[in-house]
């Protein structure tokens, strides 16, 4: 089995997640702060309210006013807000002469609560506590108010969209998506988002046992964004029987093709292939494979190299860090193993002028490669993306983090708007960051979303 942290290096870097099934130390946190005003560790959580009036416990706990099902509610002349996660993300018009509210993300949240300020920067009502909630605290309670419980009015019979994260909070990727996916910024669809929960799995049994228990239901509509990595085969054997989709599978490899699993990102695979295209189109005979040993991934981008190889007629001179000294002098190189490793066996390198590097996003460090060029001045980096690596407005650099969650998000307010036939049976959806998701299952279509990209250290800096 691949190890997790492989997606880690996969994505090129280096939540607020709502628990559906078991309930984990996190959201029990939040679960006591807002029925009972009880933080960590037992205290009585403390609240200020107009002005200097100070309270402990159940008198400032959430659904006191709130209620108990966070819709809102009046006590006397004062009326409390709805404040489940879904509405506090949606943005407001201005009323009268007021200013508008802005949706509220996990920032502007912990302000209102900490501060009495909202969304919009204006001052919450006086009878609203000023919490004295610790940072873990306050994330706590975000997650119990984006917990699946909360479903949008008119919605408590409808079907829901599942995720599926890992629930080890080590996994930080994995929370974050979760966070972001509950974040979406606001649909210009009337129709909003569907609820979605999100299932954090121990292994992948744990994972596929809960899947099946919920698709059994008959509640679920779609899997979105499921968390695989490393278990890849486990997974898309039980899926390809389950009566319901995954979008969009969080892996560094292709998907099988099959109806059941739509809009991926194109995986390692594709990518290699696509590289090598662009690369080697009969400039080259000879090609420099850089792998590690212990890898089983890059053991098997191996078998996809070799093929390819011998279509184009290209020799491949194989190097296995681990037990090469150094690595030989041809002009065309594939690194398939971290570029910090490759960097520590470069030493004993010639230069030589026009030396090509192609290498997966996965596997590419800035940092490394800064490194190599010290040594070799003038090696042509050529990378390749499952995205759209560059916001085309801004001409920032986009982390694969921020394109899975836009990915995610598109495919929710899809499904919000309740196409017939279903978000699968869409051909493509564009993204706003100029990204095609495709609903094709063949190779070249797949290649077609591939970005093959130059790097350079000089802009890459600025």
């Amino acid at each position: 089995m691949l190890h997790r942290t492989l997606l880690a290096m996969c994505f090129v870097i280096g939540g607020l997640v709502s628990y559906a099934s078991a309930e984990t130390p996190e959201s029990a946190l939040g679960r006591r702060i807002f029925e009972q005003g009880i933080g960590r560790d037992g205290r009585q959580i403390g609240g200020r309210i107009h002005g200097n009036v100070f309270m402990r416990g159940q008198a400032v706990a959430c659904a006191a006013c709130h209620g108990k099902d966070a819709r809102g509610g009046g006590e006397a002349f004062v009326r409390a807000p709805d404040i489940r996660w879904h509405t506090l993300n949606k943005p407001f018009a201005p009323r009268r002469a007021g200013l508008p509210r802005p949706s509220y993300d996990q920032a502007t949240f912990a302000r209102a609560i900490q501060q009495g300020i909202a969304s919009n920067g204006v001052q919450l009502e006086p009878a609203m506590p000023r919490f004295d909630l610790s940072q873990d605290e306050t994330a706590a309670l975000v997650r119990h108010l984006q917990t699946g419980e909360w479903l949008p009015d008119g919605e408590v019979s409808s079907k829901v969209v599942l995720g599926l994260l890992p629930a080890s909070q080590s996994e930080r990727w994995a929370q974050e998506l979760g966070d972001r996916l509950h974040s979406c910024p606001s649909s210009d669809s009337l129709a909003g988002f569907p609820p979605l929960e999100i299932i954090p799995y121990t292994d992948p049994p744990d994972a596929l046992t809960k899947l099946a228990a919920k698709i059994s239901e008959g509640r679920v509509s779609y899997i979105l964004a499921p968390y695989i990595a490393g278990w890849e085969d486990q997974y898309f054997e039980a899926a390809r029987d389950w009566p319901v989709p995954s979008l969009l599978p969080v892996t560094p490899l292709d998907s099988p093709a099959h109806p059941n699993f739509t809009f991926s990102l194109p995986g390692l695979g594709s990518q290699v292939v696509s590289l090598l295209e662009r690369g080697v189109s009969g400039r080259y005979d000879v090609l420099t494979v850089v792998r590690s040993e212990g890898d089983l991934l890059s053991r098997e981008m191996l078998k996809v190299v070799r093929r390819e190889a011998r279509m184009r007629n290209v020799r491949l001179d194989e190097v296995t860090l681990e037990r090469s000294h150094s690595i030989e002098k041809w002009a065309l190189w594939l690194i398939l193993a971290p570029l910090d490793n490759v960097a520590k066996q470069l030493r004993n390198v010639r230069h030589k002028v026009n030396r090509t590097a192609l290498v997966p996003a996965m596997f590419f460090d800035p940092a490394a490669a800064r490194r190599i060029e010290k040594q070799m001045p003038g090696i042509a980096w050529q990378i390749a993306y499952p995205y759209v690596p560059v916001n085309t407005r801004t001409g920032r650099w986009r982390s694969p983090l921020e394109a899975w969650a836009e990915a995610g998000c598109a495919l929710l307010a899809k499904i919000g708007e309740e196409h017939p036939g279903g978000v699968s049976g869409q051909s493509s959806i564009v993204l706003e960051s100029g990204l095609t998701l495709s609903n094709a299952h063949d190779d070249m279509s797949r290649r077609r979303q591939v970005i093959v990209a130059p790097w350079e250290q000089r802009k890459a800096l600025q």
